[in-house]
């Protein structure tokens, strides 16, 4: 009898314990973050399940805040009156605006270490890389539960165009990344109290056209050139699809969320464009490595009050996103 009176105890504890849980949980207020697919390091786990009752009256609002949704859907104007996206284009504005500044301030200060040192612009390289890892990684993980820690019109538009974000989305977080850039700019410009010079060679947006032409920083290897002309550089397309095919790979994809989910993935997205800087950064004399953020250079360069070849960094960019939205055309995520 004794024996099965401690059973009973036990068992009575175990389901008060159970009931403070449950109370406790149902007492707690509710986490204020949207479902949204395309928000980088959540390999689409963060997203609304067609079973789910306010399905229907959450994809009105906002489209991608299901896995799927239609190109239709995706301009559909209805999102520009969601308040919602407002306040998470602003966050992306908010956001892009302090990365900028601090990246800002450490390409400033690691420009004249190219010529400095032995190892030339190896040093600079090296420590941009490891600077960006850890500046892109905590801003994706600061940012991520509110926009989607996009900060960058190269991941915008690459989620636009693979249909994991709706056009207003991608426009106003664009327009919002912009905005925050060229503020970013003039605060480095006034924190240092330097003249406009000083910008003109910032790493990542800089390209000394004496020793490589833009056609070489833009251009597509064909086969026809090729053979006529050899091997033709592609730096910053080439630099911002690597980018983007590991960023998907790792953030975006959620056949990797059971391998190593949204805890890591900010930091392989960081470890990405760190890899992508570095190698790009030390290729050819001439060339400071490829932006992989239009938006960076659009700031730095107005506070250059030089636009020098920055169609270079939007239009490489634009190019990588479509190859990418090609790319997931051709083999989907999800099956038909």
């Amino acid at each position: 009898m004794a024996v099965s009176t401690n059973e009973d105890i036990e068992l009575a504890e175990s389901h008060i314990n159970h009931e403070l849980r449950h109370r406790k949980n149902s007492h707690a207020p509710s986490v204020a973050s949207r479902p949204f697919v395309g928000r980088i390091g959540g390999n689409q786990e963060f997203t609304i399940s067609p079973g789910d009752y306010s399905f229907q009256t959450v994809v009105s609002k906002a489209p991608d805040a299901a896995a799927k949704f239609s190109w239709k859907q995706s301009f559909g104007l209805r999102s520009f009156a969601d308040v919602e996206l407002w306040k998470e284009a602003t966050i992306e504005g908010v956001g892009t605006c302090l990365q900028i500044y601090l990246a800002g301030l450490y390409a400033i200060g690691l420009g004249p270490t190219g010529t400095e040192t032995a190892i030339g612009p190896i040093t600079p390289a090296a420590f941009g890389a490891i600077a960006n890892f850890l500046l892109i990684s905590f801003f994706i993980y600061a940012g991520g539960p509110v926009s989607g820690g996009h900060f960058n019109p190269l991941i915008t538009m690459s989620t636009f165009f693979a249909r994991l974000s709706t056009f207003p989305r991608s426009l106003l977080y664009i327009l919002f990344q912009c905005t925050g850039s060229v503020i970013a700019g003039f605060m480095v410009r006034a924190s240092l109290g330097t003249r406009p010079s000083t910008f003109r060679e910032v790493p990542g947006c800089y390209i000394d056209t004496s020793l490589v032409k833009p056609g070489e920083a833009y251009a597509i290897p064909s086969l026809v050139l090729f053979s006529l002309t050899g091997a033709r550089y592609a730096l910053e397309t080439m630099s911002s699809f690597a980018l983007i095919f590991i960023a998907f790979g790792v953030g975006l994809d959620p056949r990797q969320r059971q391998v190593f989910g949204p805890s890591l993935s900010p930091i392989l997205v960081g470890l990405a464009i760190g890899l992508c800087s570095f190698a790009s950064g030390i290729a050819r004399p001439g060339y400071a490595g490829a932006s992989m953020n239009p938006a960076r250079c659009l700031g730095l360069m107005a506070a250059a009050e030089r636009f020098n070849y920055h169609y270079i960094h939007w239009f490489g960019d634009l190019t990588a996103a479509m190859l990418n939205g090609i790319m997931y055309w051709a083999i989907p995520i999800y099956k038909d």
